[in-house]
């Protein structure tokens, strides 16, 4: 009989799916916040610190994949 492999669980990939929302948010929201925050509340500003905001989410759960070994 084959054993099961650990990583097919539903659980792990429910928490994974999860997490990378939670931090694709809260990257987003960090991002414009301080990008209105530091442009003295300028609409450029915002849109600037979005877009890093976004980037920084992308690498994060680049990482966050690679480390649990994906789903």
């Amino acid at each position: 009989m084959k054993e099961p492999n650990p990583k097919d669980n539903p659980w792990r990939a429910a928490a994974l799916t999860s997490a990378i929302g939670i931090d694709l948010a809260v990257c987003l929201g960090a991002g414009y916040w301080l990008g209105g925050l530091l442009s003295g509340g300028s609409m450029t500003g915002s849109i600037v610190g979005l877009v890093v905001g976004l980037g920084a989410a992308v690498v994060s759960i680049y990482l966050m994949i690679k480390t649990t070994g994906g789903l």
